[in-house]
């Protein structure tokens, strides 16, 4: 490698923390009846009365959104070798609910899951940032520092220094939010959120 092409190549790694602003409860009603319209019109009753519930908290119609809908058999065996036959139906409709007071977070969740009874389902609370632009930024001048260290550090253990930037890459946005809870426990207490970013960055040697 001639002195022209000497080059250096690192990724820095970055990360960001903020309190959290909002929060998306991902909650399921699961009905299962013998035939399928009572099993999808069961699922929907329940629906039904999580979105009233949370609506008298503050949570508009459109902020409890569909956010999945499967509907299956339900399959029983009888006596040794004999097939299996359909005993049933199982229909499951989620819900995404966004909550954009997370002071009422708790509140709400408890809510809800007391609207849809023995049929809830708690699939997950995520925190979340209304606007996470600068959050990502803080994150981003992180890994790029981190990748300056890096890279001089490099350069000095071969007896050069970074010259010009020739190359930088940054990985796709991962995912931004934070698990509140992993269970059905209330009262949820609300904590921060968390980006991260990776640069890799190419400098000339010289």
């Amino acid at each position: 490698m001639t002195d022209a092409q000497a080059t250096v190549t690192v990724t820095g790694r970055g990360q960001a923390c903020a309190a959290a602003d909002s929060a998306t409860v991902r909650l399921s009603c699961h009905a299962e009846r013998h035939t399928v319209a009572d099993a999808v019109a069961d699922a929907n009753a329940a629906v039904r009365l999580v979105r009233a519930a949370v609506s008298h908290l503050g949570v508009e119609t459109d902020r409890s959104a569909t956010a999945g809908v499967q509907i299956k058999a339900v399959e029983g065996r009888g006596r040794v070798g004999q097939e299996t036959t359909v005993v049933g139906y199982s229909a499951v409709h989620r819900l995404a609910i966004e909550v954009a007071d997370l002071q009422r977070l708790g509140e709400t969740l408890a809510a809800a899951v007391a609207a849809a009874g023995d049929s809830a389902r708690l699939d997950g609370v995520m925190l979340s940032l209304a606007d996470p632009s600068e959050l990502r930024a803080r994150a981003r001048d992180d890994a790029w520092a981190d990748a300056v260290r890096a890279g001089t550090q490099l350069a000095e253990r071969s007896a050069r220094r970074l010259g010009t930037v020739l190359r930088i890459v940054e990985e796709p946005d991962g995912p931004l939010g934070r698990p509140a809870l992993r269970a059905a426990s209330m009262p949820v207490e609300p904590g921060g959120v968390e980006a991260q970013s990776l640069v890799t960055v190419t400098w000339e040697l010289v």
